[in-house]
């Protein structure tokens, strides 16, 4: 009886040990590769490298009160969010609870944390920290109070101001992101669904898991597979599969068009149709202010609207070389809302 207990202790004592060196596998693993990614996007600038703090499994584990879907405000194939409390901050807790590991997916999330570890700008989301010792990385983030664009979009009613002041806001994100570092970082994942708004309706770019470092007129070695969203993928990156800024700029360009026409770019792409080539001919047509949402009739003036409008087609132009660069972007909506006169 006694040499059973014995080996009953040992076995359990067996199985705690083998679950320790798990985690302590995944974390040194997964903190690897992060720092392997880190210090490719950095060219070595290292920055915003002190600002990560790492939790452990069971921080993440108390905090989502062992992963409550109560705590649940919002999931996708990219993993769930948790809305909690970590150092009396507010929080989301972004995780993809897989039994098996999935390189793929690891890769993802190391993608996501090592772009906003090394990117620090007040219109990309902040990150706060990372769990390691999963399978997959367990992310951070603070918390925003209005939700993503997409449904505040086309769920509510969003003035004109705040769709003008949303775009500016994710332009200079972009910018910063092509111009920050010493080679560009493109994001190649712009949509509506990953721009978060805060309480004053600032918009905020979240969502890096497709974000590359690229070295400008250089062709890659091996193709990058197409990534993004239907609806707001760049043709010329679909066709030629090289990836640029000119990637951003084409999905921003659409981003405008959704923000002028509350049209749903995917919602349009699973049925087949374009929504700018939809816009284009509308414009060939002398029928573009049919397309346009009523809101930005009643509030713009028809100068914002023309304005807008041409920035956005010179976005979507067809080949990149005729599309201008985020940081042109961002002086262009400056000229519409008047502050480049200020």
């Amino acid at each position: 009886m006694g040499q059973t207990q014995t080996k009953y202790i040992k076995k359990i004592k067996n199985k705690r040990r083998a679950k320790f060196d798990c985690k302590e596998e995944y974390f040194i693993k997964n903190g690897g590769i992060l720092l392997e990614k880190q210090i490719a996007l950095s060219q070595g600038q290292h920055k915003g490298a002190g600002q990560l703090k790492i939790f452990s499994s069971q921080d993440i584990a108390k905090a989502t009160n062992n992963y409550d879907p109560d705590l649940i405000v919002g999931t996708s194939a990219y993993g769930t969010v948790y809305k909690t409390t970590i150092d009396d901050r507010m929080v989301v807790v972004k995780a993809l609870l897989e039994r098996e590991p999935n390189p793929e997916q690891i890769d993802l999330f190391l993608t996501e944390a090592s772009t906003v570890m090394v990117m620090n700008h007040d219109n990309m989301v902040k990150f706060y920290g990372c769990c390691l010792e999963t399978c997959i990385p367990i992310l951070v983030y603070e918390y925003l109070s209005n939700a993503d664009l997409f449904e505040r979009l086309h769920g509510d009613v969003i003035k004109w101001a705040d769709r003008l002041r949303v775009a500016t806001d994710i332009a200079y994100a972009l910018s910063y992101m092509h111009n920050a570092l010493s080679k560009p970082v493109v994001h190649r994942h712009v949509n509506s669904m990953g721009i978060i708004l805060d309480y004053s309706f600032n918009g905020k770019l979240a969502d890096f898991l497709y974000s590359v470092s690229i070295t400008p007129g250089e062709t890659p070695a091996t193709r990058w597979p197409v990534e993004g969203t239907p609806g707001y993928i760049d043709p010329e990156y679909i066709e030629t599969q090289e990836v640029t800024e000119k990637c951003d700029v084409y999905s921003f360009g659409v981003l405008m068009l959704e923000l002028l026409t509350r049209k749903q770019p995917l919602m349009m792409a699973r049925g087949g149709i374009d929504l700018v080539d939809v816009f284009v001919s509308a414009v060939q047509k002398n029928c573009m202010m049919e397309m346009v949402d009523t809101v930005v009739l009643e509030q713009a003036t028809m100068n914002e609207i023309r304005q807008f409008v041409q920035l956005a087609l010179m976005c979507v132009a067809k080949k990149g070389t005729e599309r201008p660069t985020m940081v042109d972007v961002v002086g262009e909506l400056w000229k519409i809302q008047g502050r480049d006169k200020k």
